[in-house]
């Protein structure tokens, strides 16, 4: 198997990241725009986990707050074991592997 294109999209990923930095640098290095930064990485990790189906936490937890109010909601890891054993059914000798 040759990996040599998944190589080239990696550096193509990393040198736009470091162009998007380096032109934005003042802003980025500026105290004031460091909430907006960590709020940005939120989202882009959020997006993320979205696009392997991995569903937010947080967007759980609020769904609860607001439909099931009664009910105790799972904590991070659980939540997670429960998005993977949802999303990889294990049936008879087969492990939990997506592959």
């Amino acid at each position: 198997m040759n990996l040599k294109f998944a190589r080239a999209g990696k550096t193509v990923i990393y040198k736009i990241i470091k162009m998007t930095v380096m032109s934005q640098k003042d802003l980025i290095l500026n105290p004031k725009n460091w909430s907006r930064i960590a709020t940005l990485w939120q989202r882009l990790q959020q997006s993320f986990r979205l696009m392997v189906g991995v569903p937010d936490y947080q967007t759980y937890l609020e769904h609860m707050r607001q439909h099931h109010p009664d009910l105790e909601a799972m904590d991070a890891k659980t939540f997670y074991r429960h998005c993977v054993d949802s999303r990889y059914p294990s049936s008879g000798n087969l492990k939990k592997c997506p592959c």
